[in-house]
């Protein structure tokens, strides 16, 4: 089970508690201890201990809550705190896509306009860039 499509494999009665637990913001204490291993602690009767981890590839390796619910693989507690990391990995991502961007903006900032426009030019030759190149420029985009 994956962490982008864990709810299709979690009883819709549990997810649903889990996705309320998650939206009333009841995932507290959320924390990384190593990469790809989350902690939380979740308020519930009381507060549970939760845990999660993951391989790289967002695969659920190994879950955990100190709750007595038995009933099932999964408790609402480990859904609320999915739900959390994938909201976390999702802007971790945006973040990690903008900063490139923005380092993207600065190293072309840096090159001289004729270089630039060679660089353009060579890249029209290996892509079908001019045609989105026109367009950008007639404001047509």
């Amino acid at each position: 089970m994956r962490i982008d499509d864990f709810e299709q494999h979690i009883e819709e009665k549990i997810f649903t508690r889990g996705q309320k637990y998650f939206s009333d913001g009841l995932v507290i204490d959320f924390w990384s201890e190593r990469p790809n291993h989350y902690c939380a602690t979740v308020a519930g009767t009381i507060y549970y201990d939760v845990e999660i981890q993951l391989d790289e590839t967002g695969e659920i390796l190994h879950h955990d809550c100190d709750c007595p619910y038995d009933w099932g693989e999964y408790c609402k507690h480990e859904v609320a705190l999915l739900l959390a990391v994938r909201e976390h990995l999702a802007q971790a991502t945006t973040l990690k896509k903008q900063g490139q961007k923005r380092g993207l903006r600065a190293r072309l900032r840096t090159i001289a306009k004729d270089d630039l426009i060679h660089i353009l030019l060579g890249l029209t030759h290996e892509h079908d860039l001019w045609h989105d190149i026109s367009r950008h420029l007639d404001g047509t985009e």
